[in-house]
């Protein structure tokens, strides 16, 4: 697509813009700085000062526009219906393209597209990473030992160890059994195949539980949203049209529990798929994505859940809530479990700061978004935070670990997934 016919496309977007400010009450970055560079409103001036020619696509305004967490709060919020993330993802784009990307991405998101080698290459981190992180204070997860150059890793920062075993070695690829109520494709993404493979089988058990034949394909790539939304639309397209090709089978559901991966099959794939023949395909798997609280609320039989005596709270991933319009499933869900205590917080759908590589980038500014949850989570008394995303997951127990809160983090499956296990003892007459 030529430079023309991009700031054509920005210009159709450019001109809705009333400059009514609605974007910075919603803007968590906005919130925290204070600076009209960082809202949506900045933005789109800034893009009209490239068409109009007085603004130049220079390495300062690349950095501008990767200062956004991309959770689409000021999408939703717009009165005059400006799709600011589309404009901002090709804003990267043309900026990538001009200036291109650090080092340590371009090599990253090559990697990614040579899938064998990224999954050997995370397999030999799982081995050698005690090397470089350490077991943190508190157990709840690693810490790197020293500076690792172009890893965005904070000293401070606490993330999850590789798992011992991927998921998707775990789980066989294809369980069915009789009399299967459908067929379900599950798309791992990688954080639950490499980082928390435990969520990823309480998804195979929950479809299990409630009759469906499960297909985890071998050959999945990475969705490819790390890419995309960096401005590396290339590598981005074509992890997407691999995905298509693996996803194309005879399935009548294609189940996510991730919510990046989750929107970028959903919608996202739409923005960013060129070729006829691979949109034609996508747009029959984008009708079947459903994320497994969806399908837990749309086809789980409620009568097999059994007590969970638990106090939780919930957060709502940015881009299951404004990505895939999820938001009032999992507490229709949490509703239906015998005892659970569910108490909605304060901004439940509020982004947590993490937005990608957003929090290793801008770490600080990234707590402070956060505390902001951690607060009304707290306020709530629950002992469990819930979410149904891996990546916010990470970004919470980071910031529970910085704080010292005994609060627990779970993924929605795995609340779920003890709820049938409950009912399963219970039935058998188990406590």
């Amino acid at each position: 697509m030529s430079e023309e016919h991009v700031q054509e496309q920005w210009k159709k977007q450019l001109v809705k813009c009333i400059r009514c400010g609605t974007c910075r009450s919603v803007c968590p970055v906005f919130k925290e700085e204070n600076s009209e560079n960082t809202t949506a409103r900045g933005k789109v001036q800034l893009l009209e000062g490239v068409v109009e020619g007085n603004v130049k696509l220079t390495p300062i305004l690349q950095e501008r526009f990767n200062k956004c967490l991309l959770c689409k709060a000021c999408v939703k919020g717009c009165p005059s219906g400006v799709r600011t993330d589309l404009l901002f993802l090709s804003a990267r784009q043309a900026n990538a393209r001009k200036n291109s990307l650090p080092l340590v991405k371009r090599v990253a998101f090559k990697g990614l597209t040579f899938r064998k080698l990224f999954d050997t290459g995370l397999r030999f981190g799982s081995v050698m990473q005690n090397v470089f992180m350490k077991k943190s204070a508190d157990g709840r997860g690693n810490q790197a030992r020293f500076n690792i150059p172009g890893s965005g890793l904070d000293l401070r920062r606490i993330i999850p160890p590789l798992a011992d075993k991927p998921l998707r070695d775990r789980i066989p690829e294809k369980i069915t059994g009789e009399n299967a109520k459908g067929k379900a494709v599950f798309f791992t993404g990688c954080m639950l195949n490499y980082i928390y493979p435990e969520a990823g089988e309480a998804v195979v058990n929950i479809l299990r539980k409630n009759g469906w034949d499960v297909t985890v394909p071998s050959d999945q790539a990475c969705c490819g949203t790390p890419a995309f939304t960096s401005g590396d639309q290339d590598t981005g397209r074509k992890l997407a049209a691999d995905n298509v090709r693996v996803l194309s089978g005879d399935y009548d559901l294609v189940i996510t529990a991730c919510a990046s991966c989750g929107a970028a099959l959903k919608n996202e794939y739409g923005e960013i798929i060129q070729d006829e023949d691979t949109r034609r395909k996508w747009e029959k798997i984008s009708a079947k994505v459903m994320d497994i609280s969806e399908f837990v609320e749309k086809f789980g039989d409620p009568g097999l859940f059994g007590p969970l005596p638990l106090k939780i709270t919930y957060h709502d991933a940015c881009h299951l809530v404004r990505g895939m319009d999820v938001s009032k499933q999992p507490r229709q869900v949490f509703a239906a479990v015998p005892k659970l205590d569910f108490r909605d917080m304060k901004d439940a759908d509020v982004c947590c700061g993490a937005g990608g590589t957003f929090s290793m980038v801008y770490y600080d500014l990234s707590r402070r978004i956060n505390d902001h949850k951690l607060d009304n989570a707290a306020d709530t008394g629950a002992d469990y935070l819930v979410t149904g995303c891996s990546a916010c997951r990470m970004h919470i127990t980071d910031g529970l670990s910085q704080r010292g809160s005994n609060m627990k983090v779970m993924h929605t499956a795995e609340l779920i997934d003890m709820a049938y296990k409950s009912g399963e003892n219970q039935k058998k007459g188990g406590k």
